[in-house]
């Protein structure tokens, strides 16, 4: 069968199956082409977590909670994200920019002095 007779049976089956197919098909068509590929940014914590499992025999989750901690903090060093943090890039002020300053405080104090800004703002 040729590929045009296979189009045109495709869009004959789409259009019994919903009258407004052509929106429903320009919607999901627009959503992958908007949609950001990850497995870059995937692989590069895959590595810097097989370093610390290289390390460390067992990586538990507050391990992980504190590198992401870190790495949510650290601001990035290339591209036009330059010198921000993901943190900052997400819209989030914290108190302060040092990871482990953020990890020292109180759960209550960190909170109150989030809330604050929130009145504040």
């Amino acid at each position: 069968m040729l590929a045009a007779q296979m189009v045109v049976m495709e869009q004959l089956l789409c259009q019994r199956l919903a009258s407004d197919w052509p929106k429903a098909y320009a919607r999901v068509g627009h959503i992958l082409a908007h949609t950001v590929r990850a497995s870059s940014a995937v692989e590069c914590m895959n590595s810097v977590l097989r370093m610390h499992q290289a390390r460390h025999r067992h990586v538990s989750q507050g391990m992980l909670d504190r590198k992401r901690v870190f790495w949510n903090c650290h601001p990035l060093t290339h591209g036009k994200r330059r010198g921000a943090c993901p943190y900052q890039l997400l819209g989030l002020r914290l108190p302060t920019d040092d990871w482990w300053a953020l990890l020292q405080m109180e759960p209550e104090v960190l909170a109150q002095k989030l809330s604050t800004q929130k009145v504040a703002a």
